[in-house]
């Protein structure tokens, strides 16, 4: 029986019909949502029920209304967009973008014998099992936020968005709301949880510590948290009176950001300089490859370290065979080509974003962190965008470029750029004939 993850769908027509079916599906899938915020009489205006149908499916926490001020089924329907979203997502990642090389497919992720117990079937069987580690994980967490103390309802709607890593809530000030040391520990572990690849999450469940242990990419996850938690606190620890509510913060902050759930319990955006930046660069880096976050993915990340020290290395020594290991397996000279490939367009997607939302009135800080932010379909960011994900501070405009970078995001990015270059051509091709 074949591999799922090998399967290449046939180039040409056939490749671009199933991008194409992908890219349309989503933007269908804002559409109905957009129609359902302007049915409610609750979001009047028709840019601000796109934007906040895209946030909701490409699990991003900017918004543009006062979650308050919702009726309770329009919150759940927030949330479940959200949690769709990142269901979408995972399918995204584990059949189609693998298909057409837009990142390492999720087997890749999952090394050795472990990866093979995990994915290893059909693709239905694929799909069966990444749905109930997705239902059952939210199940979990909704258990979990029961437990700490949040009422049934917040507890069922933010345990969408919190396994989804979309960070949508039902109130202004998100986690500081609540005020409660348990339930902020609870988010802050989910949200660390919701970062890991579903392959590693189904290893945890499976007690299978040795793929666990080979796994450079969950090391490197690991390693990330624990370490920006102490230097976040390090930066804090003053401003914030130190002690258990620092380190708590700060470890929030971290994972939410880590994970691209933008969830907050604090305003971060007003700390010092250094944690601010680290943040943000975790918001870049994202969450691991195969989870339902965002970002540019600690794979990719990882592969790029590679290239640069082989790189160094072969200044040294010319004639050296260097190759690039992830989890002691080598990686295809392809397979460093695409990653290459993906960090040119991540970074002309930002300069994008950037170069727009600053020719729209938007301050520098406001650009840079809010381009990287929504193209690893986070939310918050520095600047105008420092509160807690109120998207509103921006013209209609600069909001139009934050949807775009979004939806780039959620799609990693190929999909969108191969259906444009082909409806280009054949326009092209169109005019031609006449």
């Amino acid at each position: 029986m074949s591999d799922p993850s090998r399967v290449r769908f046939p180039w040409h027509r056939s490749a671009v019909r199933v991008l194409t079916t992908v890219v349309a599906g989503a933007a269908s899938l804002v559409v109905i949502s957009t129609v359902v915020y302007l049915a409610s009489g609750e979001i009047s205006r028709l840019d601000d029920a796109i934007f906040e149908s895209m946030a909701g499916f490409t699990t991003t926490s900017l918004t543009v209304v006062d979650p308050e001020a919702l009726p309770a089924w329009l919150l759940a329907w927030r949330a479940l967009t959200q949690w769709l979203g990142g269901l979408g997502g995972l399918a995204f990642a584990l059949v189609v973008v693998p298909a057409f090389g837009g990142q390492r497919r999720l087997s890749e992720v999952a090394e050795g014998r472990g990866r093979k117990a995990v994915l290893a079937r059909t693709w239905s069987h694929n799909t069966q099992r990444v749905v109930s580690a997705y239902v059952g994980f939210t199940v979990l967490v909704f258990a979990a936020y029961a437990a700490a103390g949040m009422g049934a309802f917040d507890a069922a709607t933010f345990s969408l968005t919190t396994a989804s890593t979309g960070g949508f809530a039902n109130y202004r000030d998100s986690f500081a709301h609540f005020d409660s040391a348990a339930i902020e520990w609870v988010g802050a572990g989910a949200m660390a949880l919701a970062g890991v690849s579903v392959a590693a999450l189904l290893w945890m469940v499976r007690g299978q510590v040795q793929a666990l242990w080979r796994s450079t990419e969950l090391k490197f996850y690991a390693c990330l948290i624990l370490g920006a938690t102490v230097l976040v606190a390090a930066w804090t620890w003053t401003d914030t009176g130190g002690g258990a509510d620092t380190i708590r913060g700060s470890f929030f902050a971290v994972t939410s950001s880590i994970s691209t759930t933008g969830f907050r319990a604090a305003d971060w955006g007003h700390w010092v300089a250094a944690p601010q930046i680290l943040l943000l660069v975790l918001i870049g880096m994202g969450s691991m490859a195969g989870s339902a976050g965002g970002g540019f993915r600690l794979l990719r990340a990882i592969e790029i370290f590679g290239i640069v020290r082989r790189e160094l290395v072969m200044q040294l020594h010319p004639r050296a065979v260097v190759p690039v290991r992830v989890s002691g397996a080598v990686a295809s000279e392809a397979s460093l080509t695409r990653v290459h490939n993906f960090q040119i367009l991540w970074v002309l997607a930002i300069a994008f974003g950037v170069f727009g939302i600053a020719s729209l009135g938007g301050d520098m800080p406001t650009a840079v962190s809010g381009s990287i932010s929504a193209l690893a379909t986070a939310g918050p960011g520095l600047g105008d965008l420092s509160g807690f994900a109120d998207a509103t501070v921006l013209a209609a405009p600069a909001r139009g470029v934050l949807m775009a970078l979004m939806f780039l995001g959620r799609l990693s990015i190929y999909p969108v750029v191969v259906v444009i270059g082909w409806g280009i051509g054949e326009i092209q091709r169109l005019r031609l004939r006449l």
